[in-house]
């Protein structure tokens, strides 16, 4: 019986699917897991500063989407980062430390699904490729992890995937750009958090006046006319399943909303003298765990139930919302 599961796992629509189908296996054999995030070999030149502040922040994403989903299946779990030499230079001997008994990998080699595809970063890949094969010399089950969906699921799903993906990085861009990726780092506090506030506020007047799109990057994505995720209403009417995570999640989206709100008025506060700039690095920091998690949850959750309950014309008017949501915004992709 499995017990303990490595987890290779990167926010490649790959990764993510590799999260999702780990963590269910996971909780249908009682076993714990732990997150692996392979990432490629740092070489940062002239911005190694920023640079490195955005690595640890987009390390900081990965984990805590994955731990979500793990989280609201009742999966225990942990996380570690690798980095690409430590994966080449791993020892057959070495897997055994890790205590394992199941390693789950993302299934690259997919052939592209009516035009649904991605970049991939083929330095980490090829270095998780490299650590999986370490598992597999020492006689460790290495699992291939495919999601077959059909054409119209998998271009929603990899419409959510994608606007998930430009808010977690819009917002890893900010907290590195401000020296805020680990709360730990406080001898740039005061000085990053002035910076970021001056950013934002600058945000917030540009928001004012239309010129500007600014904060809106950081909200969490609605994917559905009349503030209405689509995918949840046409899951409530297929089965009620999963009426409890969903109604959840509709609690937690309308918390980051109250969270957004706060970090705007925060902001405003810190540029009127009113507020610390601390307090802009701590509600700016708490914001972006908040959106992480919620993310991974309804990755891990909501993603697997639609696929699993949803028809194929159910998929065609989703795609359609999104169209039509993306029309409205004036960006022309979902």
């Amino acid at each position: 019986m499995y017990r303990h599961f490595v987890v290779l796992v990167d926010d490649s629509d790959a990764g993510i699917d590799t999260v999702t189908h780990a963590v269910a296996l996971a909780r249908s054999v009682g076993a714990r897991v732990t997150f692996v995030h392979v990432v490629r070999e740092p070489q940062y030149g002239a911005g190694a500063a920023s640079g490195r502040r955005l690595d640890d922040c987009v390390r900081e994403m990965v984990a805590a989407k994955a731990e979500a989903a793990a989280r609201a299946l009742g999966v225990p779990c942990e996380s570690m980062r690798v980095t690409g030499a430590a994966a080449q230079r791993a020892r057959a001997s070495d897997a055994g430390a890790w205590r394992c008994d199941l390693v789950c990998v993302a299934a690259r080699a997919v052939a592209a699904r009516d035009g649904v595809g991605e970049a991939v970063d083929v330095d980490a890949g090829c270095a998780a490729g490299s650590l999986a094969a370490q598992f597999a010399a020492a006689n460790v089950p290495v699992l291939s992890c495919a999601v077959r969906r059909s054409p119209a699921a998998a271009r929603v799903v990899a419409a959510l995937y994608r606007a998930h993906r430009a808010t977690g990085v819009a917002l890893c861009e900010r907290l590195a750009h401000s020296g805020l990726a680990h709360a730990g780092r406080a001898a740039v506090r005061g000085a990053a958090a002035s910076e970021v506030a001056c950013e934002v506020a600058s945000d917030v007047a540009c928001d004012a006046s239309g010129a500007h799109p600014g904060l809106d990057a950081l909200r969490i994505p609605r994917l559905g006319p009349a503030d209405a995720c689509r995918i949840s209403s046409l899951l409530r009417v297929r089965t009620s399943v999963v009426d409890a995570e969903l109604g959840e999640l509709e609690r937690q989206h309308q918390r980051g909303t109250a969270l957004f709100e706060e970090l705007v008025r925060v902001v405003a506060a810190s540029s009127a003298g009113v507020a610390p700039p601390a307090r802009v690095e701590e509600a700016l920091h708490g914001y972006a765990q908040f959106v992480w998690e919620y993310f991974g949850r309804k990755e891990g959750v909501i993603v697997p139930a639609a696929q699993r309950y949803l028809r194929e014309d159910d998929w065609r008017e989703i795609e359609a919302a999104f169209a039509t949501t993306a029309s409205i915004a004036g960006t022309g992709t979902p």
